[in-house]
């Protein structure tokens, strides 16, 4: 997938970019997936010649900053929720990753072969005109807002649970299909839609008002109000706008909020080293125990496993 240039002598950069692919895990014969949760250790840039296919990126946090050919996919999380990016390399192409010293991210790849996509069905033009269309124009790419469901699938990727190998693969190829069906959805029309809006058959404005109180609810401003109090800010009564946000975005109103304020517990824990007692009040819980046990069944360990000590 990935053959790093050769060199004459050692160079740092390119010993990161082979250890980078060697993390890379094949799921099945052209399907790749590669995750990260850390920082870079230094300033670096490292190059590398990919083979033609799809590539797409999703951060779930902090920044990133890769470009393919002369295409730059520069992604930050900036407060604003899960991004993703879909870039067809329709020839073999150079590949550049700029990482600086402290940079934080936890982020997926997935890479795909023409040969997958056509034996998964991607072949058929007729069947697939937007994504032929697609992976014919080289270096085309698709920004989009990853959706709530699509945002655990990815972070349950980076951090999955302790498996078999045998099921831990199936695990994460189960995962990385379903993270790949929301990014195909977004070649349905010409701009990126949220998963589920076309068949929402909501009207602009509808989306727009989803997507504005999409925007509240991530910010923590809603935490504290009631499902009647969240409905009058988004101007439609309670059972209309559940029904709505479900449609498009996958997920109720409140497990949206449950998740947001579990990412920020998670956030507090493993960046300021806050107490689990602390963790538990700013996820929303007053039991210690249950919000133990809902992190745990949500991340897969125990918060005081995930705290920094300062």
């Amino acid at each position: 997938m990935h053959s790093a240039d050769p060199a004459s002598s050692p160079d740092p950069d390119q010993a990161d970019l082979r250890a980078h692919v060697s993390r890379l895990r094949e799921l099945r014969p052209g399907l790749h997936l590669h995750s990260e949760d850390g920082c870079d250790l230094r300033d670096q840039t490292a190059r590398a010649e990919i083979d033609a296919g799809l590539r797409l990126v999703v951060l779930l946090e902090g920044r990133i900053d890769v470009s393919y050919g002369l295409t730059r996919v520069a992604l930050s999380h900036a407060g604003a929720g899960a991004s993703a990016a879909l870039v067809s390399v329709a020839e073999r192409e150079r590949f550049e990753r700029r990482a600086r010293s402290g940079v934080y991210s936890r982020r997926v790849s997935l890479g795909l072969t023409p040969a997958w996509l056509a034996q998964a069905g991607g072949g058929d033009g007729a069947a697939w005109p937007d994504l032929q269309r697609f992976m014919h124009e080289h270096l085309a790419t698709r920004h989009w807002q990853l959706s709530p469901r699509a945002a655990v699938i990815a972070e349950q990727i980076v951090h999955p649970p302790g498996l078999t190998p045998l099921l831990q693969h199936m695990y994460l190829e189960s995962h990385a299909l379903e993270l790949l069906g929301e990014a195909l959805a977004t070649l349905g029309d010409g701009e990126a839609a949220a998963p589920g809006a076309s068949a929402a058959g909501l009207l602009p404005r509808e989306h727009q008002r989803l997507r504005e109180l999409h925007a509240f609810l991530a910010s923590g401003q809603a935490d504290a109000l009631s499902m009647d109090a969240i409905a009058r800010q988004a101007g439609v009564n309670a059972s209309t706008l559940q029904r709505q946000f479900r449609s498009v975005y996958g997920t109720t109103v409140f497990e949206f909020l449950r998740e947001c304020r579990l990412q920020r517990a998670r956030q507090a824990l493993e960046r300021d080293g806050i107490t689990v007692g602390q963790a538990a009040l700013l996820a929303g819980y007053t039991s210690a125990a249950n919000f133990a046990t809902a992190y745990r069944r949500r991340f897969g360990l125990a918060p005081k496993l995930a705290r920094v000590r300062v």
